[in-house]
């Protein structure tokens, strides 16, 4: 039977070929597999976990089942060359049995076809052809490994693995978008079948492309006592995929029910340059609350609130608030307080000149600026876990006003070497293994994004029923998106 596809684009160096090994023998067994009966699967489970002769009355008996029925579902089984049989004895291939005990897997109602059955599929290709297919050393000590690294390794390389990946016929690109399109990354095979108009061999030779290509793979499922094929992304990233469908923001909140911290993007600059502007006239006069915070003296921070646009703090959170404006002037170096006196420097003078947006990127990109607040989660702060937890935002992007609880549910940033999700093996599974998040985790991307994202302009931040929730501006959607 002449290969159906053409091999792959040259963007990608791997090229499958089927004819490098005996696929047409493999799509026979398949096609026989689809037609397997009840009967024929109990048949064969029997004859794999037995003796390699077994008398045919011995098989009948243990399987309570007639004779007849029995060497009907030899015949049909003697097709694949996994046994030969006369009137009195099953004589079973040795290693014939060796593969059906890997397809066999496929009927079992707790099947996933993972990277174990990725394996086993593999192990039907000669060693020495793999390394052509998938352009990995041919010294590799563990080829399946070395694949794992190349291709499978993290979300973001398999991702990438499969939109750079292209086919030369375009059916197989229609059952890809088919297949991860669908509501639950699953469509049966009469439905490709029929929609494609493919012959039952066409069907599985597209199949067998898909599989070795990691993008997709053959199952059965059980219904009304037959098996019927089915047609799912690999198990392991079939579960990433949908991780990412239950954990997506689904709803935004109505902007009117949003108490916002400050009403515009760019309000935290634009309250700094308040207490700057009254700065320029003459040096203010600080002092240090009960609290702790440093900010004017009450006559003078009298004079200033006017001019905040809706300061609506009430008087402990006032004070905070201030000191936060304090404390960043101070950070950046637009002032000093010395002598219990804000004096500011000729740098606030450049700065008041600024655009608003020109403002805000300047306090974000200040190689000395940080987060003030982040309390216990302090010893996690460094520029790679800010970044990281920057970047955690990408998944509100064009979302409006969302809950932080909701948003967080599906956060997958890695804030230390332990949080990168790659794909392992637990237990006697494999799985794309997700960051756990500690407390102090989770305050600590709280406190990027509702203190150190808000004060920049890229978030505007809130309350609804009590719970926080942010908005990603306008500046943070040129900023974070993909």
């Amino acid at each position: 039977m002449a290969s159906l596809l053409m091999e792959l684009s040259p963007v990608r160096k791997n090229k499958i070929t089927l004819s490098d090994y005996d696929y047409e023998k493999d799509i026979e067994n398949r096609l026989l597999m689809s037609q397997f009966s009840a009967t024929d699967l109990e048949v064969l489970e029997e004859i794999l976990y037995s003796s390699l002769v077994i008398p045919i009355k011995k098989l009948a008996k243990s399987l309570e089942i007639e004779e007849s029925r029995v060497v009907a579902s030899l015949q049909k089984l003697s097709k694949t060359a996994l046994l030969s049989y006369d009137a009195e004895n099953v004589s079973v291939d040795k290693d014939m049995r060796k593969y059906f005990e890997a397809q066999i897997q496929k009927f079992d109602e707790d099947f996933v076809p993972g990277m174990d059955f990725l394996q086993s599929l593999l192990r039907k290709v000669p060693i020495h052809i793999l390394p052509t297919w998938y352009s990995i050393p041919r010294t590799s000590n563990n080829i399946f490994d070395s694949l794992i690294e190349k291709y499978l390794q993290t979300p973001q390389i398999f991702q990438r693995y499969l939109m750079e990946l292209t086919f030369g016929d375009p059916i197989l690109k229609g059952i890809i978008d088919d297949v991860y399109n669908a509501d639950n990354l699953e469509v049966s095979g009469a439905d490709i079948i029929e929609k494609y108009q493919l012959s039952k061999e066409q069907f599985e030779e597209y199949m067998l492309h898909l599989e070795f290509n990691f993008v997709c793979c053959l199952g059965y499922k059980k219904i009304d006592d037959q098996w019927h094929e089915k047609v799912t992304p690999f198990h392991e990233w079939k579960e990433y995929i949908t991780f990412l469908k239950t954990s997506d923001i689904s709803l935004s909140i109505d902007e009117e029910k949003v108490q916002k911290k400050r009403p515009n993007d760019y309000s935290f600059v634009q309250d700094i340059a308040v207490i700057l502007e009254k700065a320029k006239k003459q040096p203010l006069a600080m002092e240090k609350t009960e609290e702790g915070y440093i900010i004017p003296q009450r006559k003078i921070l009298q004079t200033l609130l006017p001019s905040f646009t809706d300061l609506n703090f009430e008087a402990s959170a006032l004070e905070e608030y201030i000191h936060s404006l304090v404390s960043k002037i101070q950070l950046i170096k637009l002032a000093e307080v010395t002598d219990k006196k804000l004096t500011l420097n000729e740098r606030a003078h450049e700065w008041l000149e600024m655009r608003l947006e020109s403002r805000a990127m300047f306090l974000y990109r200040h190689p000395l600026n940080r987060p003030l607040t982040l309390g216990t989660a302090e010893s996690l702060c460094n520029e790679k876990s800010l970044r990281e937890a920057e970047k955690s935002i990408g998944r509100a992007l064009n979302k409006g006003w969302v809950l932080f609880d909701d948003f967080f549910k599906g956060v997958c940033v890695p804030l230390n070497e332990d949080g990168y999700i790659t794909l392992k093996r637990t237990g006697r599974s494999w799985k794309y293994a997700l960051p756990e998040y500690s407390e102090n985790d989770i305050l600590f991307i709280r406190t990027v994004i509702f203190d150190w994202l808000f004060e920049a302009g890229i978030v505007q931040v809130g309350k609804v029923s009590g719970k926080d929730c942010f908005k990603v501006t306008s500046i943070g959607h040129s900023l974070f998106a993909r």
